[in-house]
């Protein structure tokens, strides 16, 4: 018997770290294949057969280094390893110690990405956080018909690329106490892109009561994402979305409106699209109820369905 057990034990653990090994990594490294060197996360196959956006995270100064492992302390990549998922390739390219992001050397990575991944060409999204603050304004400046939305957080920039950033949607984003950047770095930026009067869209966040650190808190709110995701590249986007009325379009508001300022002229409230789940294979109407807190007679009235409905895989249940 003890003998039984014991070959059972070993072989049953062979079968878990073989199980374990198989499993698809959260993130790979890339690295000959553009001008810096990147960690890639894959998403999951979406089931409505729409194609991932691409986000390019820039680290600030503190993650410069050789060990693509650093970029995973703060910013999307942390986010992705805290349980957040969405429907993008997550890229976070690395700059050496001492060095600053140049736009050509970002460009390399993003045309990687089109080029060897299927995504839709219309969202693509740049996020950087201090010295990534810097990199992605910079990057605005130069090659602003690429990225159809972008979110600075405590960085800055350079004045005369104002009236080129115009011409995509950029959020910037600053707290007052903070002494590695200052916070007036990010209003001149603001100020010169707002006089351009471009196409593009525009804000500034200011925190009050935020130091420098405290601004990656917002790489885990949905806030940051919901923003970037309603806008699309139009000369890509089939769909026309910038074509759609201005209403639409969201307000960037922040999980703790108590320590945020929103300087920017007023925009009607958005209408927020209702929430739709998608049916998986084995999944009932009292099962989607109970993961998304509601009720299945709540279900049954909002989708024109009765509680013994047979669901079919895909199937798209609207959400109160």
């Amino acid at each position: 018997m003890m003998r039984f057990l014991l070959i059972f034990l070993i072989f049953g653990g062979m079968l878990m770290n073989v199980q374990i090994s198989a499993q698809t990594p959260l993130f790979k490294e890339i690295r000959n294949k553009a001008d810096y060197p990147f960690l890639l996360h894959a998403p999951e196959k979406n089931p409505n057969g729409e194609k991932p956006a691409i986000i390019i995270f820039l680290h600030g100064r503190s993650l410069s280094g050789s060990d693509l492992n650093m970029v995973k302390r703060y910013g999307v990549l942390d986010a992705i390893k805290r349980g957040r998922t969405f429907n993008a390739y997550v890229a976070a390219p690395q700059v050496k110690p001492g060095e600053r992001w140049i736009p050509a050397k970002v460009l390399t990575v993003l045309d990687y990405l089109q080029k060897n991944l299927d995504t839709d060409l219309s969202r693509v999204y740049l996020v950087g956080m201090s010295l990534g603050g810097y990199g992605t304004l910079h990057f605005l400046g130069k090659y602003p018909e690429r990225i159809a939305a972008a979110v600075a957080l405590c960085g800055g920039g350079n004045v005369s690329e104002a009236c080129m950033i115009s011409k995509t949607n950029v959020w910037i984003q600053h707290g007052k106490l903070d002494k590695a950047v200052p916070f007036s770095e990010s209003q001149k930026m603001y100020d010169a892109i707002k006089a351009c009067k471009g196409k593009g869209d525009c804000f500034l966040t200011s925190y009050p009561n935020y130091g420098h650190g405290e601004l990656a808190h917002e790489f885990y709110h949905d806030t940051l994402y919901n923003w970037i995701f309603q806008y699309r590249i139009p000369v890509y986007d089939s769909l026309a979305f910038h074509q759609v009325d201005s209403s639409l379009l969201i307000h960037p508001t922040l999980a703790d409106s108590a320590v945020a300022t929103i300087e920017k002229e007023k925009v009607p409230p958005p209408k927020t699209k209702p929430k739709v789940h998608v049916v998986k294979s084995g999944e009932s109407l009292s099962v989607i109820a109970q993961k998304h807190g509601t009720t299945v007679k709540k279900l049954c009235q909002l989708n024109g369905l009765t509680e013994r409905s047979v669901l079919q895989i895909g199937q798209k249940i609207k959400l109160p």
